[in-house]
């Protein structure tokens, strides 16, 4: 049974277009959904500063709540955001929070590359650790004009 789907975006419209995926599953399922954005903090910063986290984190509510807008999600769907390495801080809210279900894209801000990769790196990350089901959303990108 689908109780709780979490739904990782980052910023990009590749990464929203789970959206759609996870709000038809949410509702066959009534199961909840918590959107997660991760604002990224690197492990070795020589300038940690406290601030410049909290204004990141609520950086990160601001876009969700903005997504949540643009793709008509409506009321009861949880925001939350966290600073930490994208993959790692995904597969260690999905076992903290119970979560049953990940919907992702397959490709985020990085995109794709020339070689063609059918899957980014966080979400290849995140297929190899979750701790729950993956369902891995493949992101349409046009081809650009030379």
């Amino acid at each position: 049974m689908i109780t709780h789907i979490l739904v990782p975006l980052d910023g990009s419209d590749a990464s929203e277009q789970a959206l759609a995926p996870a709000k038809e599953l949410a509702d066959r399922f009534g199961a909840r959904v918590t959107l997660l954005t991760v604002m990224i903090r690197y492990p070795n910063s020589r300038i940690h500063v406290p601030q410049m986290d909290d204004r990141s984190v609520e950086s990160g509510k601001a876009y969700l709540a903005g997504a949540c807008g643009r793709h008509n999600l409506g009321e009861g769907i949880e925001l939350k955001s966290t600073l930490g390495m994208p993959a790692e801080a995904i597969i260690e809210f999905a076992a903290s929070a119970s979560v049953d279900l990940i919907v992702m894209s397959t490709h985020g801000t990085t995109g794709t590359t020339n070689l063609g990769h059918t899957l980014g790196s966080v979400a290849w990350k995140v297929l190899q650790h979750a701790p729950c089901a993956v369902y891995l959303v493949p992101v349409r990108f046009t081809a650009s004009k030379s």
